[in-house]
């Protein structure tokens, strides 16, 4: 877990963003869960008085810019973020139900890549999430 912090604090640094106690914090938190989580979880499970909730926002806003975490998003549309683990860009298979959530090491982008391409569009991102129920909430 302090590899990971460690590694997304370098990358902050090297993207000219200060490293403050309230980012380290966050990081800290993203760190130590294992699926997703919307800004106001990350607040939740932060320390007391680490910073506030636009503080968190506008931190996992800064650090989804810089590549130091990838945004997902929810069937109802609440944004998410995770740490990226050093595994590189990655998709999400999340139960309907329970909200379990699993890591899928598996993109289209190629694909999309080029069909966006085929109309004429350039610097195409992506956000592409999974939904479906569990075994255990069949």
């Amino acid at each position: 877990m302090k590899k990971l912090v460690s590694v997304a604090l370098e990358k902050l640094k090297k993207e000219g963003l200060r490293i403050t106690e309230q980012r380290r914090a966050i990081l800290t938190v993203l760190a130590s869960v294992d699926q997703p989580k919307s800004a106001e979880e990350t607040f939740a499970i932060l320390p007391e008085d680490s910073c506030d909730l636009v503080t968190a926002y506008r931190c996992l806003e800064q650090f989804e810019k810089v590549g130091v975490v990838e945004r997902g998003v929810r069937e109802n549309g609440t944004k998410v973020y995770c740490l990226g683990h050093g595994h590189g860009h990655h998709h999400h298979l999340t139960c309907r139900s329970c909200g379990r959530t699993e890591r899928i090491d598996l993109c289209m982008g190629t694909e999309l890549d080029a069909v966006a391409k085929s109309f004429g569009f350039t610097e195409v991102t992506h956000v592409m999430e999974v939904f479906g129920n569990c075994p255990t909430c069949v």
